[in-house]
């Protein structure tokens, strides 16, 4: 039987998910968990002091138990995981306040591929600018730009494709549709 060391797959997941933040647009690549990713992502990000809200068919029933974290409704949750692009539950989440924008849902959703509407991304962590397509349609687009129109509140998103690869955008990035 083959061991996993959880504490160097959960740094080395949770560096590949801040580089996918801190350059939005770069792809970065996650390692499996009980060969989910999306169980790794949440496995990296949960722990007793938050909550998460889990839409999808994965057995996260085991990620629960071994982080302790809190499992909620969408709206309270601090993390929401999804096992498709979903508009509505992406609008249900916290942006935070002025004072504590911390308080705020990240969300990660797997899909297909990156392919999906061609966008321009820009600010902290780009480059002057870059051109990439995301798994997202106009009117997620829509709702990101307003949610985080007013910084510091907003949210942080990770898209998984089913090749492992996530690509990250922050609250603090400009997406324009081209």
């Amino acid at each position: 039987m083959k061991t996993v060391d959880i504490e160097k797959l959960n740094r080395d997941n949770f560096r590949a998910m801040m580089n996918a933040l801190s350059m939005p647009g770069t792809i970065e690549k996650v390692e499996p968990l009980f060969d989910s990713h999306l169980l790794a992502m949440a496995n990296t990000l949960l722990y007793s002091e938050v909550s998460f809200h889990y839409e999808g068919k994965e057995e996260f029933e085991l990620i629960e138990a071994i982080t302790n974290s809190k499992k909620v409704e969408a709206q309270d949750a601090d993390y929401v995981f999804s096992d498709q692009i979903n508009d509505y539950l992406f609008n249900k989440g916290k942006v935070g306040t002025s004072k504590d924008p911390e308080f705020s849902t990240t969300f990660i959703f797997k899909c297909k591929n990156f392919k999906g509407q061609k966008v321009r991304l820009s600010g902290p962590g780009i480059e002057n600018q870059v051109e990439v397509t995301l798994p997202v349609d106009k009117s997620f687009i829509d709702f990101f730009n307003e949610k985080n129109s007013y910084y510091p509140m907003g949210n942080e998103v990770f898209f998984l494709n089913k090749d492992s690869e996530i690509i990250g955008i922050t609250r603090t990035t400009k997406v324009e549709i081209i």
